[in-house]
């Protein structure tokens, strides 16, 4: 792997937001509160520039730490990767520590 990075972050939607946030929302296939989770992780160049990119989405909303929460995860307890669409099956393999989960588009862009 070419990530150089030593953590991960997994973000969940608390809940509430602007119109602008449920757009974002929509983008990151976090529709609903409590339901799937995004990992911004540097696995791959392009994962990693995808990361970078919706970082900065994430900083420019205002507000957004409100309706967010951050978990930062230690990149050495990785062992799998999953690659799916599925908010429900995100959510339930989140909450294993050694899985980083990212969507189809993450992993093509």
């Amino acid at each position: 792997a070419e990530d150089s990075l030593s953590h991960y972050v997994v973000i969940r939607r608390k809940g509430g937001g602007s119109k602008t946030h449920r757009r974002l929302f929509d983008k990151l296939h976090l529709r609903r509160p409590d339901e799937g989770a995004v990992c911004l992780s540097g696995l791959t160049n392009k994962l990693q520039r995808h990361s970078w990119k919706l970082a900065r989405e994430l900083q420019r909303e205002k507000g957004i730490e409100k309706v967010i929460e951050c978990e930062l995860r230690r990149r050495q307890d990785l062992k799998h990767l999953v690659v799916t669409d599925d908010v429900y099956l995100t959510e339930r393999l989140m909450r294993s520590h050694d899985v980083v989960v990212v969507s189809f588009m993450q992993f093509s862009n």
